[in-house]
């Protein structure tokens, strides 16, 4: 359930005027089952702002789902920031319950048992 509620941005370190995002397209290859591994189609996009990025992803996904993700960081230290979506590999512990209706076809070990 999402919550909202006023902020007190003095604890603000650091903040970037050109964002990067990464998104994710996810398929699987022709025959394998539910339980069977996942591909990415991967990309990064620079120089657009959000509304902007998540068009692309709209116009580019043809069908495929999707996550779009806000990256931190650079060279071997980038940081994921989820911004839309879900990644149909993430382990149990980390997915969110709300995303089953997104992905029915996802296997959970310890969800479907």
């Amino acid at each position: 359930m999402m919550r909202a509620q006023p902020v007190d941005t003095r604890d603000q370190r650091w903040e970037s005027g050109a964002p990067a995002y990464r998104v994710f397209f996810w398929s699987r290859p022709r025959g394998v089952g539910p339980d069977r591994m996942w591909l990415s189609d991967e990309w990064e996009l620079t120089g657009a702002d959000i509304d902007h990025v998540v068009a692309w992803v709209h116009e580019q996904a043809d069908g495929r789902p999707a996550s779009l993700w806000a990256v931190t960081g650079s060279g071997d230290d980038v940081t994921h920031i989820r911004l839309a979506g879900t990644d149909p590999t993430a382990s149990d512990d980390t997915w969110p319950e709300w995303a089953d209706a997104d992905w029915p076809g996802r296997a959970h070990p310890h969800h479907d048992s």
